[in-house]
């Protein structure tokens, strides 16, 4: 993988100090001085027209294996996983099954689930009402998050602890430390594929209402998903499909924690659920960097010359305050309407999931905003680093003026 050449354009230092303490503030200022910035590992991309063209351009491609590759890794079961996630697929193989997966995955499927969504946020907020404060990830964020994807899926409950921490393992291999957790990504991913089978030859003998029996069911011209893609999309869903809605819930909290009046506002006008949920995704993503991509071949972006296997960073996070397209773009404000972010992406690659996450999203925040009045921190906060897969708070305590019934 090369590093095409930013001219004279900024620098981006992912791993200093100051990109961990406030990364907002330093996409900021580099923002306006360019729409593109030098990194250690290729081009950032920084002003919305720029990053949505990129993330539609079919000459390049996601990372994929190449990531493993710079920490050493070429072949086997890791390689072969990767390469396997349709998020890395490229081309007529890419098209087959997500035009497959998409008569499964659908918005009716995801409306008709959307009263499970609302009980499950329910009963973990009955319970959060009990006290006065709580640790907002482990009450609410993590198990909101979790029970809606296996319910979702179709994972029992009697599994999912033990699913938790494969899938918990399996994300690892997204990481920069890849040979470090090697036998134990190996490890979960074999326990996992033995799970997803055994799964799989149940359902097919006695289908569910769940996305996996409707991903087993789902035809085209006679073409169904194999085994391994099967396996592949359970594998996707569990080790992604988690993490990003915990922490977009927790960056939401810790948001609107700094804006209290759109807390309160919220919670006077839960009409504005759809478009709070927008907001945030689009002023405190938990995905703020975005995913990477690569040239397939050499092509021009906006005067900028990428070669074959450069690597380019369409930076959404950035994207989605730019000030030419948003106004008081660094403001949360759940009433305004905006332009469509770019944090689920976009082309080929826009996010599979996006339709559950909004529901998610839509479900628990003006719940939460009607039964937790007035939330404060209670404490500092514990946040992954902005250079994550996932960015956002893996503790976050909050204290609260609870709503009773």
């Amino acid at each position: 993988m090369t590093t095409p050449e930013a001219g004279g354009a900024p620098f981006l230092d992912l791993y200093g100090e100051d990109f961990r303490t406030d990364p907002y503030a330093v996409l900021g200022r580099l923002r306006e001085q360019s729409w593109q910035a030098g990194t250690a590992i290729g081009t950032a991309v920084l002003r919305y027209g720029e990053v949505q063209s990129l993330l539609s351009m079919r000459q390049l491609r996601t990372p994929g294996a190449d990531f493993l590759a710079m920490q050493g890794i070429t072949e086997g079961l890791l390689v072969d996983t990767m390469r396997g996630f349709l998020l890395n697929a490229d081309g007529e193989p890419h098209d087959r099954v997500r035009r497959l997966v998409s008569k499964a995955f659908t918005v009716r499927r995801v409306e008709d689930f959307r009263p499970a969504i609302r009980g499950i946020a329910e009963e973990l907020v009955a319970e959060m009402v009990l006290g006065e404060e709580c640790d907002f990830i482990a009450a609410f964020a993590h198990p909101f998050a979790w029970r809606v994807l296996c319910r979702f899926v179709g994972i029992p409950e009697e599994a999912q602890l033990e699913v938790r921490l494969w899938a918990h393992d399996v994300g690892l291999i997204f990481g920069y430390s890849v040979e470090e957790h090697r036998a134990r990504i190996e490890a979960a991913l074999r326990n996992l594929h033995g799970f997803i089978d055994e799964l799989v030859d149940e359902r097919r003998q006695a289908p569910r209402d769940d996305l996996l029996s409707a991903l087993i069911a789902a035809e085209e011209a006679g073409e169904l998903l194999t085994d391994a893609e099967l396996r592949s999309m359970v594998i996707t869903l569990m080790a992604a499909g988690h993490g990003t809605v915990q922490h977009q819930l927790g960056q939401a909290m810790s948001a609107f924690m700094a804006y209290p009046q759109q807390w309160r506002l919220l919670a006077a006008e839960p009409a504005l659920a759809a478009q709070a949920a927008d907001e945030v995704v689009r002023y405190c993503p938990s995905s703020l960097l975005g995913l990477p991509r690569i040239a397939k071949t050499d092509v021009e972006v906006n005067g900028l010359k990428l070669a074959a296997g450069a690597c380019v960073l369409p930076i959404t996070g950035s994207a989605n305050r730019d000030a030419s397209v948003f106004e008081a773009a660094d403001t949360l404000d759940i009433s305004r309407k905006r332009m469509p972010h770019l944090t689920y992406g976009g082309g080929i690659h826009y996010c599979l999931g996006a339709a559950l996450a909004r529901v998610e999203l839509q479900e628990a925040l003006p719940l939460l905003a009607s039964r937790l009045l007035e939330p404060t921190p209670a404490g500092p906060g514990e946040w992954l680093p902005p250079t994550e897969v996932v960015y956002g708070p893996v503790r976050l305590p909050i204290r609260y003026q609870p709503v009773r019934p």
